[in-house]
């Protein structure tokens, strides 16, 4: 897939029609007002909230839709953080440290899977968007080819229509 870019940051030759096309897209799927929500645990402590701030901050495009993953995310790493110093503090031959191991490396795939979640939808947003701007103009140039449309008038038929009248 082509890494798709905002409108402002293209140096594409677009026409008139194209560009507000695509950017009627873009505020649609891109620039949304809503911004991420905590749910409720990661609102009750302290230090997921602190987290999830955090990545709030990393990316501007962020919406509301991408809450679940960053509430997850936040929470994630919050449990893998707790786990490895519980970790730290264990000894190699305890019983217990395989199993905190193998919980550690469940939490890192779960946080690789947030991650991707949250670093695609920029990329996914911007292709959508052009997609979108591709349809409209399709949209545009359709009502305009159904609308009424006016017989053009051939001057040189229009000169033939007078001589023939003429004889």
């Amino acid at each position: 897939m082509a890494q798709e870019k905002l409108l402002a940051n293209s140096r594409r030759n677009l026409s008139q029609a194209q560009r507000n096309a695509r950017q009627e897209a873009e505020e649609l799927v891109v620039t949304n007002a809503t911004k991420p929500k905590m749910n409720e645990v990661v609102r009750a402590s302290a230090p997921m909230k602190k987290l999830f701030n955090q990545l709030k901050k990393q990316n501007d495009h962020f919406t509301e839709a991408d809450s679940v993953a960053l509430n997850t995310l936040a929470f994630n790493l919050y449990m893998k953080t707790v786990h490895e110093l519980r970790l730290t503090d264990m000894n190699v031959l305890d019983e217990d440290y395989e199993r905190f191991l193998i919980r550690l490396e469940k939490f890192n795939k779960q946080i690789n899977e947030n991650m991707k979640q949250l670093c695609l939808p920029l990329n996914a947003r911007l292709s959508l968007a052009n997609d979108m701007a591709k349809v409209m103009i399709e949209e545009k140039k359709l009502a305009q080819m159904e609308g009424p449309q006016m017989k053009e008038v051939n001057p040189l038929l229009a000169v033939l229509e007078a001589t023939k009248n003429v004889k």
